[in-house]
């Protein structure tokens, strides 16, 4: 049965490369909002629900990957499970230009921590 991108290995991944994508002032202006609010968001996952470690993965690591509908997505570490859900819809809701995904790595499927492992940006 054929995998998704999401149960792919790193060693999977490298057997693909990305599209060549022209870099438009557009998508580099976007690129650039998305780094002024990503330390907002890791800002507000440890202040208002006990974050202790947060770092940025996916497209929005490399201009090279990003895209017009590229979204922001956030490693988390420590928050209690009572807050995930209300720490996701609130970095999600934080800003209406970009969605945010928010991944608790203790809960992830093993394949997506390998990538989150090997990709993270500490913020």
């Amino acid at each position: 049965m054929a995998k998704t991108a999401l149960e792919l290995s790193p060693e999977e991944w490298k057997q693909f490369s990305l599209p060549q994508r022209s870099i438009t002032p557009e998508i580099k202006a976007r690129w650039e909002q998305a780094w002024e609010l990503i330390p907002k968001l890791a800002k507000l996952l440890r202040e208002e629900y006990g974050a202790e470690k947060v770092q940025v993965f996916g497209s929005v690591i490399k201009l090279e990957y990003f895209s017009m509908t590229s979204d922001i997505d956030l490693a988390v570490w420590g928050i209690p499970a009572s807050q995930y859900f209300l720490a996701a819809t609130a970095a999600d809701e934080f800003n209406e230009a970009f969605r945010v995904d928010v991944v608790d790595v203790k809960s992830c499927r093993p394949s997506l921590l390998e990538v989150i492992q090997t990709e993270c940006i500490d913020v």
